[in-house]
């Protein structure tokens, strides 16, 4: 099996650490794929900042494909991070940075996604007019907390399985959006609910994953952990009790570090003040 993310890098830089860790919602699905032992690759921009340079240095040591991937004069996507009771906090960002000037994919790169087996876009790729072009990887939507219902409604018919994350949202209104997402033709969704556990509807019926309790002591990326495990491991069993059960496991893993990547640099020290 192989997977590619499609979208966003962040550089998230925690001033209280003053250490900067790779993210970003598209590159996470990518290194975790490569932690589970999934051969993985990335494409979006990288800028020509210091640092876009960290996110490459990092990502070379660890043998994710970034070889599709574009280089645009400007910032790389970083952001600013606090944690408050062991919750990152987003103190501020540059919205992405230079994957505002749009991915701009080729034919190439479009021809080289399709040779997966999955492949990851999500609501913060500024990708979504290349949906249409992708034929034969399973493909995975990250709506992330940001979604409208009408943005789910368009893209929808090109969707396998949709994920979305709802906090403490009641059942009552998660039956009442799982109702309207299923209407639009989407029949495999992911729910992820933090501290609540997860839920994952399959033709109307729902699976429900109670969380593993750990000692948390940092929650970025514990949802693009699950999101990333659970499809793998979908992928390769099409079990959904035992791929809930996986990802539960390794989503705790994954709140028990600092950060998404295990490679901490220095903060710059511009970015230091607020």
């Amino acid at each position: 099996m192989k997977v590619i993310g499609v979208g966003d890098n962040v550089v998230d830089m925690y001033l209280d650490q003053g250490k900067m860790y790779l993210g970003g919602n598209a590159l996470n699905f990518s290194n975790f794929a490569r932690e589970l032992g999934v051969k993985s690759s990335f494409i979006g921009n990288f800028g020509t900042d210091e640092i876009a340079n960290y996110a490459k240095r990092a990502l070379n040591k660890l043998n994710i494909d970034i070889s599709h991937s574009h280089t645009l004069n400007g910032e790389n996507g970083r952001s600013r991070v606090a944690l408050k009771n062991h919750d990152r906090v987003f103190i501020d960002s540059n919205n992405g940075g230079v994957l505002k000037q749009g991915l701009n994919m080729t034919s190439r790169d479009i021809d080289y996604i399709n040779q997966f087996d999955i492949v990851h876009f999500n609501i913060n790729g500024n990708a979504n007019q290349y949906l249409t072009n992708i034929k034969g990887p399973t493909l995975i939507y990250d709506f992330s907390d940001l979604y409208e219902i009408n943005d789910i409604k368009r893209i929808a018919q090109y969707i396998d399985i949709a994920c979305f994350s709802v906090g403490s949202m009641s059942d009552q209104n998660i039956s009442k959006m799982v109702k309207e997402i299923n209407s639009f033709g989407i029949m495999d969704i992911l729910i992820t609910r933090g501290s609540y556990g997860a839920y994952f509807f399959h033709d109307s019926k729902r699976y429900i994953q109670k969380p593993v309790k750990v000692t948390v002591v940092d929650t970025m990326g514990a949802g693009d952990a699950f999101i990333t495990s659970f499809v793998i491991k979908y992928k390769e069993t099409d079990c959904i009790e035992e791929s809930l059960k996986f990802a539960a496991e390794y989503a705790s893993q994954q709140v028990q570090r600092h950060g998404s990547f295990n490679n901490p640099e220095k903060i710059p020290s511009k970015y230091n003040v607020i």
